[in-house]
């Protein structure tokens, strides 16, 4: 009886063991079944959206949501790491887990309500057990199992009794907040489903089984120790197994005070059959007990039963006949006999019982030894199955991580061509802008050259406007002198008709002057007109001159700004354009060095895990194949000792055994196929390695030639520009200086015209002052000829009344002589009467005189007003020409600047290809230590490798080798190069030194010796001083600045120095190192 038991629940426990694995994969789900597809969800409380994808997913293990956000805050579109789940707008995708998402807002996290709360403990009878497990087995697929009916008054103190094997009481299960199905957190990290509430026999208290998310617990719902197992195996027989049934490592057992609730109770159906425990009608002694001897005692009362009859039996008969013969030394005696009968039969009793005892104590010994014997070797078999299941599943990990690694190094290699292709195009893009620019130059120039021609003809108009104003000039002074000597012929006929006046000769003397007075007067206002009017086209034709010489001038400064303006612009976008070349340059560098430091990496771990991976698997082979013969070995020699007893449990042996051989076969086959298509897998990724590293290598090679010639292309164009500036300069220098010559000579003219034109005033003023002295004379001689006339007319009428008084006194014959007289002094009125005509007209002379000489003051002023004009344009020329000097200054000072920063920045270029350069030959000893590491590994594993694996070692290694020689050579020709430009940059370094000693350059030094070789050289006034870190004058200089003392040259290298034997923690969840994925946080999104 006690056998068949064991027999049946160890071929149960199997049974249950094979079922594991596919019953519980559908209950690692997550808890979002009770979501479909098309609803409208909360995540986290806050994130409205639609479910798009429920299931499992390839970035992370476990049941995952995708969800279309209804606003753009999502990670994606629908697909994550290359994969696509569903299609939506950017930035709308997320996934996250089930138990994130709520129908309303705000509910998260454990918020929603749950579920009302089983009514009572269930305790099922002991009749209904065996119709109650199917139907518990048929609901467990569909929904959470129901409660049970009351149980009856039997079952009730079977369980008061047996307290450890039931649920906690009603009242107890109603205060409780936990419930079978709920979504849970244990330790705050782990989540699971409940499974199981209740009192334990492994330790007091409640407790709370959790089935896990993840394989992180510790059992697979059953616990026992080894004390317990025969009570397990019952348990598995009468109960369906143990607290509660999920995969291994799936389950795990916490007080309920380090359970939390989280989300929305599961809908998964249950692994298990019940979380309830069902007692079983059972005899009345027999009470639970860990240890064996229960068995041994439950074999007694069964034989003890079954056996002869007993002590009882006998004494109520020799009772009996002892009250039939009470009286009597007959009945005493026949008492005695019965006694003595009586110990007999006890005796005989006692030697049967003791040598049943004996039998049934070696017989239940023999099943204790097999039933340990079986045990032991289905422990080892369990175990065996579990390295076997384990080393499978740690197969297909790595297989899928050697397949991620391959996706992830392909995709490095797409981004590292995708990188290169950008380099090409940015290369060309450069190479069309340093087109446009040299074309700009170009154009530039031919501007020039037209501007200069435009400024030679200029130059040439102003020559001959000058020659023309200096003719224009000479006319103008013999005008002026034939005024002068007109003027003075005037005035001497006036003094000449003054003398005629006051001698008063004759009439006939008088006209003929008056007449070559009036003529000469006309002639005189004549000529007069004929120079207004050439003077006033003189000036005319000086005005359009020096208007359109100022407008050429103006022109030809602004295009002289505009030219100084597009160089400068062109060398800031030349240096611009170089510095971005440089960093792309470095850049790219940079990262294919680290790409290629990565594969190589990559390379070396995927190596050291494979040849791991096949030392690890045929030693485990090999410890599998002695495992089975030790199995068959020990299985025989129990078939044999146990015979014909056990030929029914030695045949479901057998059959265990054969289903054990094949599935063991079955797992070496699979097995044998994985590490045949992982060793194709890994011999074709490392041969698309070595392809595409060849690839990467030849790029790279051609690249950093087209950088090499884009380089000495860029230095040519550099030193093109920087020529071209220099000429540019040295034309614009000499133009300046010719410039500035013309205005000096212009200046020096137009003060010759202004010290003219003052002794021109000064000679007007004379003039002015002689005319004015001659009219009042004029005016005084007229008044003084009238006087004389009125007193000549009182004389003569004296004279006459006198006369003719003396004749009428004296002779009447003087009255003939009277009137002779008479006609003489009416002649001398005529006469007289003529000459006051010809003072009137003198007097309209005059007054037309006087007019002149208002025009002339007119004309004088006007004169005087141009040449405060010509005189305030000639300042304005002598600023503007200072300010271009100036100007000029200045820009000579910013070239020196200039040259200050080229030369700082070539020194630091120096320092820090000096530093490459230095860690450039520390890699190299770094790898020519490798190398030597990697030969004597070689050598020494030469001796200890087999023929099968030192083959591969040895072609591992010298492939190692020669990626390290390649290596090696690659930084070689990297350090000659650096090495090249090093020297290039100090033989610069050297020259911009020598250039720059005075504080000039050499291009600047020869514009000032032609602009200015007329006057004495002076010595150039030593720049300021100015830190372009602080942004300040005289303080300091860049180089001397303390707060540059406190920033390093360069930040160190980040190197992992943990040791290369040592796996380091990544997760896939997040595709980073650092941690692990089981590790990782649950309320991670993607």
């Amino acid at each position: 009886m006690i056998s068949t038991c064991f027999h049946a629940a160890v071929s149960k426990v199997a049974a249950a063991d094979r079922s594991t694995p596919g019953g519980g994969a559908a209950g690692t789900q997550d808890g979002g079944e009770n979501f479909q597809v098309g609803e409208r969800v909360w995540v986290n409380g806050n994130k409205p959206g639609v479910v798009q994808f429920l299931g499992e997913a390839q970035f992370a293990p476990g049941q995952w949501a995708g969800i279309v956000l209804d606003e753009p805050i999502g990670k994606n579109d629908g697909s994550v790491a290359g994969v696509r789940y569903f299609q939506c707008e950017a930035l709308k995708g997320i996934f996250t887990r089930p138990s994130k998402l709520s129908y309303t807002e705000g509910e998260a996290n454990g918020t929603q309500t749950a579920p009302p709360s089983r009514a009572g403990s269930p305790t099922p009878s002991t009749a209904s057990l065996a119709s109650h497990t199917p139907s518990v087995k048929k609901s467990s697929t569909a929904t959470p199992a129901t409660p049970a009916t009351p149980a009856s008054n039997l079952a009730r103190t079977n369980s008061e009794s047996i307290s450890n094997l039931s649920d906690t009481s009603s009242v107890k299960k109603g205060e409780r907040e936990l419930k079978n199905g709920d979504r849970v957190l244990v330790g705050g990290t782990k989540a699971g489903v409940v499974r199981f509430l209740g009192e334990t026999d492994f330790a007091k208290g409640e407790w709370c089984g959790v089935e896990l998310d993840e394989p992180l617990g510790k059992n697979d719902g059953a616990v026992a120790g080894t004390s317990q197992v025969l009570w397990v195996l019952f348990i598995y027989y009468f109960f369906e197994g143990g607290y509660f049934q999920c995969q291994p490592k799936y389950g795990l057992f916490a007080p309920v005070h380090k359970v939390t609730r989280i989300g929305f109770p599961s809908t998964t159906p249950a692994k298990a059959k019940t979380t309830v425990r069902k007692l079983v009608a059972t005899p009345s002694g027999l009470k639970r007990s860990p240890s064996a001897s229960s068995i041994s005692s439950m074999s007694s009362v069964a034989s003890s039963v079954s056996a002869k009859p007993s002590r009882t039996g006998l004494l109520t008969e020799t009772s009996s006949r002892y009250s039939r013969k009470i009286s009597g030394t007959t009945a005493v005696q026949e008492v005695l006999k019965e006694k003595q009968q009586h110990i007999e039969q006890l005796m005989a009793e006692r030697d049967m019982e003791r040598a049943e005892v004996a039998k049934a104590t070696t017989h239940v010994g023999e099943v204790e030894q097999e039933l340990t014997l079986l045990r032991e070797d289905q422990e080892q078999m369990e175990a065996k199955m579990d390295q076997l299941r384990t080393m499978v599943e740690a197969a297909d990990k790595e297989k899928v991580e050697l397949l991620n690694q391959l996706e992830e190094e392909k995709r490095k290699v797409e981004d590292l061509q995708f990188r290169v292709e950008e380099a090409c195009i940015t290369k060309g893009d450069l190479e069309t802008q340093t087109k446009l620019e040299l074309a700009h130059i170009k154009e530039l120039e031919q501007t020039l050259l037209f501007e200069k021609t435009k400024a030679e003809k200029l130059q040439r108009e102003l020559e001959d406007t000058r020659v023309a104003t200096v003719s224009e000039k000479s006319r103008i002074m013999e005008l002026e002198r034939d005024l002068v000597l007109r003027t003075r012929e005037v005035s001497d006929l006036r003094l000449r008709l003054m003398v005629q006046q006051s001698l008063e000769d004759s009439d006939s003397t008088t006209s003929p002057l008056l007449e070559e007075v009036s003529s000469l007067r006309a002639q005189l206002a004549s000529q007069e007109d004929q120079q207004r009017v050439e003077l006033a086209g003189l000036k005319e034709t000086l005005a359009a001159e020096e208007k359109a010489h100022s407008e050429a001038v103006s022109q030809f400064q602004v295009s002289s700004t505009k030219i100084s303006t597009d160089n400068e612009q062109l060398k800031l976008r030349l240096s611009q354009k170089e510095k971005e070349n440089a960093d792309v340059i470095e850049l790219w560098r940079s990262k294919l060095e680290s790409a290629i430091a990565s594969h190589q990496q990559a390379m070396e771990e995927l190596k050291v895990s494979f040849s791991k991976g096949a030392g690890s698997h045929t030693t485990e082979l090999v410890e599998t194949k002695s495992a089975l013969e030790r199995l068959k070995v020990e299985h025989k020699q129990a078939l044999e000792e146990a015979g014909a007893r056990c030929e029914a449990e030695a045949a479901a042996r057998a059959r265990e055994t054969g289903k054990l051989n094949k599935q063991l076969l079955v797992v070496l086959e699979e097995k044998e196929c994985l590490e045949e298509s992982l060793r194709s897998s890994v011999e074709s990724a490392e041969e698309q390695h070595l392809v595409e590293m060849e690839d990467v290598l030849g790029k790279l090679h051609t690249a950093e030639l087209k950088v090499n010639e884009l380089e000495e292309h860029e230095a040519k164009l550099v030193q093109q520009t920087q020529d071209r500036a220099k000429e540019q300069k040295k034309e614009q220098c000499t133009s300046h200086s010719t410039e500035s010559e013309a205005l000096r000579s212009q200046l020096a003219g137009l003060e010759r015209k202004l010290k003219a034109g003052e002794e021109r005033l000064d000679q007007l003023a004379n003039e002015k002052a002689k005319l004015q002295s001659d009219i009042s004379d004029m005016m005084k001689s007229s008044g003084d000829s009238s006087a004389q006339l009125t007193k000549i007319n009182e004389d003569i009428t004296q004279k006459e009344s006198d006369e003719l008084k003396q004749a009428a006194s004296v002779k009447s014959q003087s009255l003939v002589a009277l009137q002779e007289e008479n006609n003489k002094l009416t002649k001398e009125l005529g006469s007289s009467k003529k000459e006051t005509s010809g003072q009137q007209k003198l007097e309209a002379q005059q007054s037309k005189l006087n007019k002149q000489l208002q025009e002339m003051k007119q004309r004088e002023s006007t004169l005087k007003k141009q040449l405060d004009e010509e005189k305030a344009s000639l300042q304005k020329s002598i600023h503007n020409s200072s300010a271009l000097i100036s100007e000029k200054d200045q820009e000579l000072e910013t070239l020196m600047s200039e040259v200050r920063i080229v030369l700082r920045g070539e020194s630091a270029t120096a320092k820090t290809l000096k530093f490459t350069v230095q860690s450039l030959e520390k890699d190299k000893a770094r790898l020519q230590e490798h190398v030597q590491s990697l030969e004597k590994s070689l050598s020494g594993g030469q001796d200890t490798v087999t023929s099968s694996s030192g083959d591969a070692a040895l072609n591992q290694l010298r492939e190692n080798k020669e990626t390290a020689e390649s290596q090696i050579e690659f930084l070689n020709s990297v350090i000659v190069d650096l090495q090249k430009k090093n020297e290039e940059l100090k033989g610069k370094l050297e020259k911009m030194a020598e250039a720059a000693l005075n504080g000039n350059n050499t291009s600047e030094l020869d514009n000032y010796d032609s602009g200015f070789n007329k006057g004495p050289s002076k010595k150039k006034v030593p720049p300021r001083l100015f830190c372009d870190i602080c942004d300040c004058f005289d303080l300091h200089d860049t180089e001397d600045c303390p707060t540059q003392m406190q920033m390093p040259d360069s930040p160190p290298h980040t190197t992992y120095h943990g040791s290369k034997d040592e796996e380091r923690a990544y997760c896939d969840i997040c595709e980073a190192f650092g941690h692990w994925t089981d590790s990782c946080n649950d309320d991670q999104t993607f």
